[in-house]
């Protein structure tokens, strides 16, 4: 329609070079405009083959979802000593939280505006299966005294919670604490050690503290 450049080309060029503005400024601090002049198209292109800035955004999200679940859901249903698949499950939603930042932003963003359109994309990805797997590994290491008895549901919202606040609320915590993104970026890279230490010794019986 534009010219003779590959479609698919230029629509993958855009995808990338979005997603880096989407990461670097966020969904409200990135135009259309930028991500045309970032991409070395226009803006006609951009809205031709993605029709808005939020359909732009949620193929993006829709990628990294993906990445997230399914890294995740193989940590938690693996065979790993449990404070191993502990340490491993949430090392990786800090590494892909550094990666898809805008993961944390769009979660936060659908939790206000369409908790149902989340639930259903969550929903599609099978995660039952995954999380009674790990209920039922956690079951047996309560039994097996690994690990002292502990609600199911509370400890997977303390892992999340845990995980997700970070990022989710790290423009705030910037401005309040009056820091540049690579200072909070190393702080919450450090952070990470010290979740994974407080939730293995949460989870440790009494005698082995």
């Amino acid at each position: 329609m534009f010219n003779s450049e590959d479609s698919s080309e230029v629509k993958d060029r855009i995808l990338k070079e979005a997603q880096k503005l989407f990461i670097k400024n966020g969904f409200k601090g990135t135009s259309v405009r930028d991500i045309a002049k970032a991409s070395g198209t226009n803006v006609a292109m951009v809205n031709y083959y993605f029709k808005s800035k939020y359909n732009l955004f949620e193929i993006i999200f829709e990628d990294a979802l993906d990445v997230l679940t399914k890294r995740i859901f193989e940590t938690i249903t693996s065979d790993l000593p449990i404070f191993e698949l502990i340490e491993t499950w949430i090392h990786t939603y800090y590494e892909i939280l550094f990666e898809y930042p805008q993961i944390a932003a769009f979660i936060l963003n659908e939790v206000s505006l369409n908790p149902e359109g989340l639930t259903h994309r969550i929903k599609n990805r099978n995660p039952l299966s995954s999380f009674t797997k790990i209920e039922a590994r956690i079951e047996e290491e309560i039994r097996k005294g690994t690990i002292r008895e502990t609600p199911v549901a509370d400890f997977l919202l303390n892992i999340l919670s845990l995980c997700m606040f970070p990022f989710m609320f790290g423009n705030l915590a910037m401005t309040l604490m009056e820091i540049p993104r690579n200072i909070y970026d190393e702080l919450i890279a450090n952070h990470e050690k010290y979740v994974i230490e407080f939730t293995i010794n949460a989870l440790k019986p009494c005698n082995n503290e």
